[in-house]
């Protein structure tokens, strides 16, 4: 599968009474780095659910290229998964996993290549991203830098054209932040993968995005380049980039 764009039409999503999605409408460019960004409790994990067909809207759709991934079936789901990759926020490494069967797994579970084809690319990944050496390493050796690591070699070893990050430098310092917005840009150069960043980091998404999406009262209020948002004079747009919460609204 080459990668797609993805297209959110009118997507809407309560829970209860509350209607977090309110009809999102966004287009997120293939082979691009696209950030969606917004304030805490405002729907972007909430979309990133649905983007990943993880949760079922009460109306809307998502298409991949003109896929409709809920009109989908099981199967289709499942073959569509594939070519997914998913960082999770907190990485959600397993712990009585080895570091190689960790990176490993979603190629041993969707059963894609052969065993001694799994281990060359699970190291390979490693030493890309410089853990050489580490395939039977345990999790509870690592720093918290190593685990990002590790998570990133795992969501790469399908050699996914969908890449999701859930927060990635959440709990990093500026140092290791900077790392992981460097792998980020590095693996979409190599990979040409559709990249979806979900982030609270204001540095991160005007220095790597290709487009920003700004979720705000439940649906897309801007969507744009760095520049854009940077120019932008309205009010809600300025808080979020140069206001006093910027960094831990979005």
């Amino acid at each position: 599968m080459p990668a797609p764009t993805i297209v959110v039409k009118d997507l809407k999503k309560s829970f209860g009474e509350q209607m977090v999605l309110k009809g999102v409408n966004l287009t997120l460019d293939s082979g691009k780095i696209n950030f969606i960004i917004g304030r805490s409790g405002g729907g972007k994990s909430v979309l990133l659910k649905h983007l990943t067909a993880l949760m079922t809207p009460d109306s809307g759709d998502i298409f991949y290229d003109l896929f409709s991934i809920f009109r989908a079936n099981k199967k289709e789901l499942f073959e569509l998964r594939i070519h997914m990759g998913l960082l999770f926020q907190e990485g959600a490494l397993f712990d009585s996993l080895s570091v190689g069967e960790n990176v490993s797994f979603p190629a041993w579970y969707h059963r894609t290549m052969k065993a001694k084809d799994i281990k060359e690319k699970a190291s390979e990944l490693l030493k890309d991203l410089g853990l050489e050496g580490s395939f039977t390493r345990s999790v509870g050796e690592l720093s918290q830098g190593e685990k990002k690591r590790v998570a990133i070699a795992r969501a790469l070893i399908l050699e996914p054209q969908v890449l999701f990050f859930d927060e990635p430098t959440t709990g990093l310092d500026p140092l290791l932040s900077g790392v992981v917005d460097e792998l980020i840009t590095e693996v979409g150069k190599r990979t040409g993968a559709t990249i979806v960043v979900v982030s609270h980091d204001i540095a991160a998404t005007l220095t790597i995005a290709h487009k920003i999406n700004l979720i705000h009262d439940g649906r897309v209020f801007l969507s744009g380049s760095p520049e854009d948002f940077k120019i932008s004079k309205d009010e809600v747009v300025k808080e979020f980039i140069f206001g006093e919460d910027s960094n831990k609204a979005i």
